[in-house]
């Protein structure tokens, strides 16, 4: 059967994971022991994405499958393949049979977390492929015959989608006093959609771009050398600082948060805070000051519960506690 809108609008997985009316974003904000400037009156929030989604990916995904389908990209496809170290693999393997696809290639890298490919494992439509050259095997999985490559490194719909539904809600979430917003980067995708949607608004807000250290590596995240290889979405133009956190501060990031709030955020989160804490770290006196009663926040992406196994072998048993 032919697909049409109508019958994607219809389907039970799409309008559990359709962002369209939703509100998917709370501010947990963080208490004294983890916010430093509370006594300054400045507030740090960190913004829960995965309560109503599984993860953020899934408000991304949604927007570049609508728009592949509007423009008839998915005509004569029965397989989609997707680059991923995940999260929006796991949004386009749910997605994919309401988008008339019969089967999901996953590229992953070889040590992505077993977490994470056993759930995209047990989805009988999605075949993972895990190497070491993530990017390269996609493309070529990507020219077989009825295979569509799902790029969200290039894709504008990743951009839209967050500058469509993830920026309104980190608005309403902390109001307009807001002086700073810290993203963690991979495709470049959610800084760059927020960025834009609160810099209309909010026109000297302080968008931090958090990434790890060149070299390093945090579950969801890439470092300098790794965007400039494959991401070509316009991060750039709305970010104000680029902060690199170190995979050690990052988890130890991680841990504390799970001290603090629940529910328990990724990797991820814990670099964008720890980005969040050295952004306000090198203001002056004068400059936090100015801050007094304004509010910094950071995104969670996704539920650290997956990472619990990297946690473990990264920290010592006391770290961040």
């Amino acid at each position: 059967m032919k697909r049409t809108l109508e019958n994607i609008h219809a389907d039970p997985i799409f309008k559990a994971l359709n962002p369209e009316g939703k509100h998917f974003i709370e501010a947990r904000w963080l208490p004294p022991k983890l916010n430093p400037y509370a006594m300054s009156g400045i507030g740090i929030a960190a913004l829960i994405s995965f309560g109503v989604f599984p993860h953020i990916k899934t408000v991304a995904t949604v927007r570049m499958m609508l728009e592949d389908f509007r423009d008839g990209l998915y005509d004569g496809k029965h397989t989609i393949v997707v680059p991923s170290s995940g999260n929006t693999a796991h949004a386009v393997a749910r997605l994919a049979r309401a988008f008339g696809f019969a089967n999901v290639k996953v590229v992953m890298s070889s040590d992505a977390p077993g977490s994470k490919t056993g759930i995209l494992r047990a989805l009988a439509s999605a075949d993972v492929i895990q190497v070491s050259n993530v990017t390269a095997t996609a493309q070529e999985e990507a020219r077989k015959p009825g295979h569509y490559l799902l790029d969200q490194y290039k894709h504008m719909g990743n951009v839209n989608a967050h500058q469509l539904y993830t920026g309104p809600e980190v608005l309403n979430a902390l109001g307009n006093n807001i002086a700073a917003v810290a993203i963690a980067m991979g495709s470049g995708g959610t800084a760059a959609g927020v960025g834009r949607f609160l810099k209309e608004r909010i026109p000297k807000i302080v968008i931090i771009g958090a990434r790890p250290l060149l070299g390093e590596q945090v579950p969801g995240a890439r470092d300098r050398k790794k965007m400039e290889e494959v991401v070509t979405l316009p991060w750039k133009e709305v970010i104000d600082k680029r902060i690199e956190v170190s995979r050690k501060e990052s988890f130890i990031g991680t841990r504390k948060l799970w001290s603090a709030i629940d529910p328990q955020p990724g990797p991820t989160s814990g670099l964008a805070y720890r980005a969040a804490i050295s952004y306000l770290k090198s203001l002056d006196k004068k400059e936090l000051e100015q801050l007094r009663g304004k509010c910094v926040g950071f995104i969670c992406p996704d539920d650290g519960r997956f990472y619990s196994d990297q946690i473990l072998s990264e920290l010592d048993t006391d770290q961040g506690l």
